[in-house]
């Protein structure tokens, strides 16, 4: 799995976290390096460094087999891509020293959003070795809230309009791309979200972010509209929206457009994957959405 897929969520933080690097880590004694390859190295400190940071975001702690396992995982990724496993390692670490720099409020915030964000990722992950590693850390303390997500209804049925009420929300990374000089520039990915109110109103948002090369292309989508739910199938009564495209390298050519006011149909379903609760809506394709507070 690329590990860029991961980083994308990363990057958003250093928005999030200023000032500079601070050196919380002592060299263990005794820490010699596990492999060798392409000139990059791995040490025993810099995946207790990588696991530091998780137990911090999830305020969870490895088990010792967990740390066994998540070692065995980086090991056998750095073997195939050092370079691009050194890197996602370093900047695990990066963003984890300038977080710990900030108050405790502050660090709050940070590690709340990045979960939001995270845990959804690690759930769209269910062959990933690594996904369902971290997964059972984070559930060893969030057990509770897991559950809270789960159907009541094992046959996947929505019933009521308000089992849909609430913020629901897809996302894919891919690459980001770094200047020649290390600078952050940007990331492939997408995030849809439906909101869904009780009054049977729904609002979406779709942002699209592509790369190439230097620029940086955003596809910007919104509408409101109204929802109409007959057993599995959802109707939705879309109003008038809003379309925006923003090219960084053609800002001449960017513009904003109407949507039309139009209807969908869905079939929608309810489905539990790795203990969370699912939103699933199929057209042509089956979508399925995590919820998000």
């Amino acid at each position: 799995m690329n590990k860029l897929k991961y980083l994308f969520i990363l990057f958003l933080y250093v928005i999030l976290i200023d000032g500079a690097t601070i050196n919380i880590f002592a060299q263990a004694a005794g820490n010699k390096v596990l492999v060798i390859a392409e000139n990059e190295s791995l040490k025993p400190s810099d995946i207790d460094k990588a696991i530091a940071f998780y137990e911090w975001a999830f305020a969870a702690k490895f088990t010792q087999s967990q740390r066994h396992e998540y070692q065995s995982i980086k090991l056998n990724e750095f073997r195939k891509d050092p370079t691009i496993t050194r890197k996602s390692i370093d900047d695990i670490v990066l963003n984890y020293t300038q977080a710990l720099a900030r108050n405790e409020e502050e660090q709050s915030r940070i590690r709340q959003a990045f979960n939001e964000q995270f845990i959804g990722q690690l759930r769209n992950l269910p062959n990933d070795a690594e996904a369902k590693l971290l997964l059972s850390v984070y559930n060893s303390t969030h057990a509770d809230e897991t559950a809270s997500n789960d159907a009541p209804d094992s046959s996947g049925s929505v019933g009521e309009i308000s089992s849909l009420v609430g913020k629901w929300v897809w996302t894919h990374t891919g690459n980001s791309a770094v200047s020649t000089s290390g600078v952050y520039i940007g990331s492939n990915g997408s995030r849809f979200t439906y909101q869904f109110m009780p009054n049977g109103m729904v609002e979406f948002t779709g942002i699209i972010n592509v790369m190439n090369g230097s620029c940086n292309q955003q596809i910007f989508k919104s509408r409101k509209g109204k929802v109409r739910l007959n057993s599995s199938t959802m109707t939705i009564n879309w109003n008038k929206g809003t379309f925006t495209r923003d090219f960084s390298c053609d800002r001449a050519n960017n513009y904003t457009k109407t949507l039309p006011a139009e209807n969908e149909t869905y079939q929608v379903k309810f489905k539990t994957d790795l203990g969370q609760k699912q939103l699933c809506l199929t057209d042509k394709d089956e979508t399925c959405y995590s919820p998000i507070k």
